[in-house]
């Protein structure tokens, strides 16, 4: 029954401008949200790419449970993800949790991205700091009405435990650690956090790393796996963008000049970068896959508006990093968003044996500038290989020389001291010792008697052992050995530093493949060349490639890479990486041109390789003395 009731006029228009106000903001996808409230880093409005829009409403679509974004730097996603979490602080109140890669990452998150959210105007007086309860504690808290904020590192093991969550945002998760302690995955750990939400969403986003290795392209592989269609202006094709070969679509430039540079499409039309904005806005996401609440989108610098992703700028930096393998790996992570291929197969001994160089026994080229030692222990002997370094990583191996003994008896490391005590004539005429000594005491049955002569060995002498992270550095911080009987450590005992071996050898191979310049060309040796002298024979340079790379896994089980023998003797290998650990140990990637200046004045070798050295050697003998290399 319909009731009325008298109202004047003036009440009736009075209520009636009551009802806008009462009525409910509408919902907005998180792309319409930012574009209205978002703000960069300069206060200035977010105005979001055409490609970060699919995304951005992925995030708010109530079908979507995970995102997975693989990409290159400079594709804003760190402004996406602030977006996101000034959605889920104003519009859709959320508990949420960043994780970072280690927890101080976490603490300059905050402080860098986090805290400059409460300047944007929409978000004014709504985070306020919260106190963490535990003593010690770095991870980072905020609250706000209707939810929380967290943010962590994914090496804290007690990140996961406890809580609930309704959004959590995985950074750079090809930078994490394999483990979160002995608590296991952090993706899965975290994922668990999300079965209490009416809303889950759980966001994963990293410059890939490794192949075989990368969290972050296994995350993209089991979602849709998106990537970005532009038109071609001329025949209209569909495509994304790839960077190519050269032979097919993708980039083309002429005579190494980023100028020239144009985009070839898939049916050979070519065309400019002046194209990319309006094609941008005409391209569209196109998956291979059908996932209806996983989609994942690859992204790389060639579709970023940003003057620093230019592609002029980008062939310039492909043009510095192509002859340096490390570099080129930096360039395919960081440019392309790919996974580094590690062509992990052992190059061919002969091609090594047949390219051997000539110099005289017990001696050291120009270029080598100080020497370390790489010492494996077997059950009845000691295999020693002396390496020199230079500018760019550049080594020549010396001399591989086996002492044979038991190493629980005194005379083969009496040896070993008087080898260590040796000098190397210099081609300058200067004697050269050596700087630094790694010799492997990892195997539980010689590593006391290692510990044992290391003690006495003095300062230039350090033990080492493999580490079995895959992406653990060449060389680590060391960890005390020695205890006292009440299990405490001994100030000033043995110390052990972990190598990393997988990316010893990977670094070593990838040096072994670059090509010696002709002599018609004129140019320099490659950085990181290795050179093998004539004087070192064929079961040595086997024994350099008896390993190699493999990947093993795939079609639905988890990939695990590692490096298997291809032969059983491999010790000079080993012998490379524990001298490769030692010059890590004496400074070799911290280097400069100043520092190696010093060195090469010290030797008396001339500053420029053309110039050569003076052809009467001296003939008194001299130590080379450098500042630089002085402990």
């Amino acid at each position: 029954m319909r009731l009325d009731l008298p109202v004047s006029e003036l009440v009736a228009e009075t209520a009636t401008g009551w009802f806008p106000a009462l009525r409910p903001a509408p919902r907005l996808s998180l792309a319409e949200w930012a574009e209205q409230h978002a703000r960069l880093y300069d206060g200035g409005a977010f105005r979001p790419y055409a490609y970060q829009r699919a995304i951005l409403d992925a995030m708010t679509d109530p079908a979507v449970r995970r995102i997975t974004l693989m990409k290159s730097a400079r594709v804003g996603y760190t402004q996406m993800l602030s977006a996101a979490l000034g959605y889920f602080v104003a519009q859709r109140p959320s508990k949420i949790m960043v994780v970072q890669p280690t927890t101080e990452d976490a603490e300059d998150y905050s402080k860098d991205t986090i805290d400059p959210l409460g300047e944007w105007p929409v978000l004014a007086g709504l985070l306020s700091e919260v106190k963490a309860k535990t003593k010690g504690n770095t991870i980072k808290r905020k609250a706000f009405p209707g939810g929380s904020l967290r943010i962590t590192g994914a090496n804290s093991p007690r990140a996961f435990r406890r809580i609930d969550l309704d959004v959590l945002l995985f950074d750079e998760v090809d930078g994490y650690p394999p483990m979160a302690g002995k608590e296991g995955d952090q993706i899965a750990l975290g994922l668990k956090r999300l079965t209490q939400s009416l809303h889950p969403l759980a966001v994963l986003g990293s410059t890939p790393l490794l192949d075989g290795e990368s969290k972050i392209a296994d995350a993209f592989a089991a979602g849709t796996m998106e990537r970005y269609h532009l038109p071609c202006p001329c025949c209209g094709e569909l495509q994304a963008l790839v960077w190519g070969d050269g032979t097919g679509p993708g980039m083309r430039w002429t005579d190494n000049d980023p100028d020239t540079v144009h985009y070839v499409c898939v049916n050979g039309c070519p065309f400019g970068e002046e194209h990319k904005l309006d094609l941008l806005e005409r391209g569209r996401w196109i998956g291979e896959t059908p996932c209806k609440d996983h989609r994942s989108f690859h992204i790389w610098s060639a579709y970023s508006p940003l003057p620093g992703a230019a592609w002029p700028e980008l062939v310039k930096e492909f043009l510095a990093a192509k002859r340096d393998r490390e570099k080129l790996q930096v360039w395919t992570n960081t440019v392309l968003g790919e996974c580094w291929v590690d062509r992990g197969e052992a190059p061919e001994w002969r091609r090594l044996y047949d390219r051997r160089e000539t110099w005289e026994p017990g001696t050291v080229p120009a270029g080598g500038l100080f020497l370390t030692v790489g010492a494996d222990v077997q059950r009845d002997r000691i295999e020693v290989s002396v390496w020199a370094w230079g500018r760019g990583k550049e080594s020549w191996l010396i001399e591989h020389r086996v002492l044979p003994g038991d190493p629980f008896q005194a005379a083969v490391w009496r040896d070993l001291t008087s080898l260590l005590a040796e000098t190397w004539r210099h081609e300058s005429g200067t004697d050269l010792s050596v700087m630094m000594t790694a010799i492997d005491a990892g195997d539980g049955v010689t590593m006391e008697a290692v510990k044992a002569w290391v003690r006495n060995a003095g300062p230039r002498v350090m033990a080492i052992k493999g580490s079995s992270l895959a992406l653990a550095p060449i060389l680590g911080q060391p960890s005390a050995a020695d205890v006292n009987y009440g299990g405490r450590k001994i100030a000033g005992g043995v110390k052990l530093w972990p190598v990393g071996t997988s990316a010893a050898k990977s670094e070593f191979y990838g040096f072994l493949r670059l090509d010696r310049p002709t002599e018609e060309s004129g140019e320099p040796f490659p950085a990181g060349f290795v050179h093998i002298p004539q004087h070192v024979g064929e079961e040595t340079v086997k024994q350099l490639v008896a390993e190699h790379r493999v990947t093993r896994g795939g079609k639905g089980r988890r990939s695990v890479t590692s490096w298997e023998k291809l032969r059983d003797r491999n010790e000079a290998l080993d012998c490379r990486n524990y001298a490769r650990a030692a010059a890590a140990r004496q400074g070799l990637e911290r280097m400069n041109d100043p520092a190696w200046t010093e060195l090469e004045r010290a030797l008396g070798v001339p500053r420029d390789p053309a110039v050569p050295v003076a052809a009467a050697a001296p003939t008194a003998r001299r130590v080379s003395r450098s500042s630089w290399l002085t402990e």
